[in-house]
Parts: C-alpha cells; structure tokens; sequence
C-alpha cells in the first residue's frame, strides 16, 4: 500500500477519493444532491461514490478504503462520525485524508474545519485546498472530531433525533426546539466524580459537561468558542446546575459563546477526561447518543489529516 503522509500545509492532488454518501441525509435531501455532486466533480475530482445502506455502513466502507487517498463524507456529523471512526482504524502511515461535503442536518464538523457551507465552495476545497492535522477524541474507544457532552446535551440530543423525524426540522432551529423540550421539561444534571489530566478525582455536580475539539455543537451553539482544533488540548465547559428561569436567561449567551465568564460557567483545558457515576450518565459524541456510568476520553494530538481551504 502507498503511503498517504504528507506535511500540514501540502496542496495535494487527489487521484484517487471515494465518496461515501448517505443518501438519508437531512430527511433524504442529500439523495437529490448526488448528481449534483457529481457535476461538480468531474474533471475536477477522479473519484468512486459509494452510498451508505443504513447506520454503521459509513464506518464499514472507510475502515476498509486504504486504497484510496481521500475519503470524503457526505452527509451530516453522523456522516463524517462513522467515516472518522472507519478511518482510525487503518494504520496512520496508510492512513487516505478525510474530506468534507456537508449536506446534513447539523454540520458543527464543517465549522470545525473551516469548510464552506457552500456545497460547491466546499467541492471546490476538496480540488485545491491544503492538507491540515487536526486533534482526535477518544471516548470509550469511539473517536469524535468535534464535542462529547454529558448530562442535558445528551437528552437534547436525543431529542432532537426523534424532532428530525417528527418535525422535519433541521440545523440550528431543531436543537434549539429540542433543547427548549428539555429545559421545561426534565432540567435535571448529575453527580459523578471527575478527573482531569491523571489528577485525583473531585465529586462534581454539573447540568453541562462539555468536552470538545471544535467550538459549537447543536447545528451551531457556541459552548467552548476559544476552543482550537489542532492545539493538543480538549477545551472543557462545566455548567452547574440552574432553574429555569437562569437556564433561560442564559440560553442566548450559549447560543453566541458570550456564557464563559458567568457565574455557573467553569472552561479549562485538558488532555484527559474520567467521568464516573453510580448511575448510567446520558451523554452524546458528535451527536451520537451514549448511555454509560463510566466515560474515560483521551486526546490524540493531530490524528487525522483533512483537507481544508488555504490559508492566505
């Protein structure tokens, strides 16, 4: 096998991509942008399109794609979770790039990379952009390249899922209707012991605890806007329990990353997280629901190489 390795900043011609789509994308629609997609690649992109058959395939298809030298997803954050995971699976020294074409609901992994939500921008990205590192989580050997969250996040989260069929919403107007659900509904947090960086663990009791490579998860909510990608480190938001009322006053201050000086707001920087609780603790990794009592989430430092717009 050829090796894929390159150094940040590379400009590279792709010969040979494969594009894993998932035609249920954003209630379907991403189906309808297949020839699309293809239009806009030929000639640009030599390539092979594979489309996924139902939850687990994307993960299947990159695991098993170390041929080829550039494996895009199309899709939402689902999407590109399974592809990462698949990816991470191959020996990094043969290890394709990952390219983004964002057609989903959410799309926060787009914002983390700095890909245009303009799908022919971002087609335009996987033809001249640059190859970047950026930082992988690990959370109970699952990778995430953009948030993991415990307590409400996961419940919205959740949420949202079942809103996405019912309602047929999307972006950042289905997580806030989710999360709206939530806050009337089941404002609870949860108490568990918490480690960080192998120090002796504390006994916390939190509403939010955030642990993210990427600024904004929820279609767009900013919870760790300082956060930096491919810096080595998780930038962590803890966020006490609150009322109602406070939980609503604060609400748009989430939204627009302005919550990280108040009162019930703890941000730090880690490179390792253990959560422990005496209970099953809901949580999400890119937007993928977990259910556990005990959450062990490492870093890997530039783990997986993207192609990303250049740099000026």
């Amino acid at each position: 096998m050829a090796s894929h390795m390159r150094r940040d900043g590379d400009v590279v011609t792709h010969n040979n991509a494969l594009l894993v789509v998932n035609p249920a994308a954003r209630h379907g629609e991403t189906e309808t942008l297949v020839p699309v997609i293809e239009q806009l690649l030929e000639g640009v992109l030599p390539h092979v399109t594979v489309r996924t058959e139902g939850p687990g395939h994307a993960r299947e298809i990159a695991a098993s794609a170390a041929e080829h030298d550039l494996v895009v997803a199309v899709g939402g954050d689902g999407t590109v979770h399974e592809v990462l995971n698949g990816l991470m699976s191959i020996p990094s020294e043969n290890r394709p790039a990952l390219g983004l074409l964002p057609t989903g609901s959410g799309n926060d992994t787009r914002r983390t990379y700095g890909i245009p939500a303009d799908l022919s921008q971002a087609v335009l990205t996987l033809a001249s952009g640059e190859r970047r590192s950026f930082d992988v989580g690990v959370c109970n050997g699952l990778f995430f390249n953009n948030s993991f969250a415990a307590g409400l996040d996961a419940k919205v989260t959740a949420k949202a899922v079942e809103y996405k069929v019912t309602k047929q919403r999307d972006g950042l107007w289905l997580y806030l209707t989710a999360l709206l659900h939530v806050l009337f509904n089941d404002l609870s947090g949860f108490t568990a012991l918490v480690g960080f960086d192998e120090e002796p663990p504390t006994t916390m009791e939190t509403l939010i605890l955030a642990v993210t490579v990427g600024q904004t998860y929820g279609g767009g909510f900013k919870i760790t806007p300082h956060a930096v990608p491919d810096d080595g480190l998780f930038e962590v938001c803890a966020i006490d329990p609150l009322s109602l009322p406070n939980a609503l006053v604060r609400l748009p201050f989430v939204i627009a990353g302005k919550h990280t000086r108040m009162r019930p707001v703890h941000m730090s920087r880690h490179r390792s997280v253990v959560i422990e609780a005496d209970r099953p603790v809901p949580a999400q990794i890119d937007g993928e629901v977990m259910l556990e009592s005990r959450y062990e989430i490492s870093l890997l430092p530039k783990a997986i190489t993207c192609v990303v717009p250049r740099r000026p």
